[in-house]
């Protein structure tokens, strides 16, 4: 066996190695190296211009509440840097009550979809949008956004305020003066329907009430078949467990005290489903398409208010724009109401195509590349321990420190394999 060609492929095999583990070592460095920042989407508190709020329950006053209004903001992004992703935020006042939803500010002339947004249920919540990727294509946004919301308490003012961006403060002030309660409950002269879409977290509720006078049925039992529309997938009756939305009959002993009591929260008397009253039995049965109820008449001065839930068979039902109708006969006499699943907000915008600057020419001089000759040789490799000139790098962000490292470890490892070979 040759000792000196073993060694000297050992050698060979060393350096190749390090050259390797250095190369790669280089490359980690690069990969792993500082990278470019990207840009994070920011919160635009600069672009509402304006809020105004208008009675939609009662245009020409007086304001009370559980009156429904109409908030209602302008925005402007001309001359601001805003991108896709960005927000929006706008806190409203303490005293509006909104639904749940979501909804989207849409551009007039079929452009899509500018922003999207959502609102909690509750008092005083944030509407939170997100600006698309249509601000990629269009600049100069000019729109308004509008949320419906009620009046959840009296007040001592007629000014409400609005916060964009958790940083800037805008007033609306309304008409007609401040918020106040009503005095006295309007006192219906027969069966009377009334009926909303629950606030609290359940859109897919109603709220259903028959008010019946007790000198406008001449009969000892008043007895009342109420039937739910099948449009739009239809509802059914809906008892909650703990009794916050059960089924319920209330009256009040006077025509007085039913005036006297315009929100109908202090009756004489509550009874439940199989509870007693005027000596007999409030019974109250589902049917197919309704319900069936009856309790013993009073005939005289009291009035009576039925007071029951329904829940939506379908989510679907929940499209904006479905009208659903409930009739109620009672004693021979009509009583029906519509309930509309109502837009909680929506929003329009009109706006600019960005145009697309022009892409700068580069030009690229020429480079000889000399063509290698044919050899059926392998060359052996050459070994130099002249220092090769100084290279400038090109500034790139990434640390030189791995190709300096790297051409140092190559020249300490020649001048070991050449020494190895001069000592053979």
């Amino acid at each position: 066996m040759n000792i000196d060609a073993a060694r000297e492929g050992l050698s060979r095999a060393s350096l190749v190695t390090a050259l390797t583990c250095a190369l790669v070592g280089a490359g980690a460095l690069t990969t792993f190296g500082p990278g470019v920042p990207t840009a994070s989407a920011v919160e635009v508190n600069n672009v509402v211009t304006g809020v105004t709020m208008t009675n939609e329950s009662s245009p020409n006053g007086p304001n009370t509440i559980w009156d429904e209004f109409s908030a209602d903001l302008t925005f402007d992004t001309t001359g601001k840097n805003v991108s896709e992703g960005d927000t929006l935020t706008i806190q409203l006042p303490q005293e509006l009550r909104t639904r749940n939803a979501d909804f989207d500010v849409i551009d007039k002339n079929g452009g899509g979809v500018a922003l999207k947004c959502s609102l909690p249920f509750g008092t005083g919540q944030t509407v939170n949008c997100v600006f698309t990727s249509y601000v990629n294509t269009h600049v100069n946004a000019k729109g308004d956004i509008h949320v419906r919301a009620d009046m959840a308490t009296t007040t001592t003012t007629n000014r409400f305020s609005f916060t964009i961006g958790h940083s800037v403060t805008l007033e609306a002030e309304i008409d007609h003066g401040n918020v106040i309660s009503n005095q006295y409950s309007w006192v219906p002269q027969q069966p009377w329907k009334y009926g909303w879409q629950l606030h609290e977290g359940h859109n897919e509720r109603f709220t259903w009430e028959i008010h019946i006078p007790a000198q406008s049925i001449q009969s000892p039992v008043i007895s009342i078949t109420d039937t739910f529309d099948t449009s739009n997938g239809g509802y059914k009756l809906f008892n909650d467990g703990v009794r916050n939305q059960q089924a319920r009959l209330l009256k009040w002993n006077t025509t007085a005290a039913y005036r006297n009591d315009p929100y109908h929260q202090h009756p004489s008397e509550l009874v439940w489903v199989g509870g007693s009253i005027n000596g007999g039995t409030f019974t109250m049965t589902e049917t197919a398409d309704g319900f069936v109820a009856s309790f013993p008449n009073s005939n005289d001065d009291a009035i009576y208010e039925l007071k029951y839930y329904t829940e939506l068979k379908s989510p679907e039902g929940l499209k904006v724009g479905n009208v659903f109708n409930n009739t109620a006969n009672v004693n021979g006499q009509t009583a029906t109401k519509t309930v509309a699943i109502e837009t909680v907000g929506w929003g329009n915008v009109e706006s600019q195509l960005r145009t697309t600057p022009p892409t700068p020419s580069v030009t690229t001089p020429p480079t000889t590349v000399p063509s290698p000759s044919e050899s059926t040789t392998v060359p052996s490799p050459s070994v130099s321990t002249t220092l090769p000139p100084k290279k400038s790098l090109a500034h790139t962000g990434v640390n030189a420190v791995p190709a300096i490292g790297l051409g140092a470890l190559g020249l300490a490892l020649g001048v070991a394999l050449m020494r190895r070979r001069q000592q053979a």
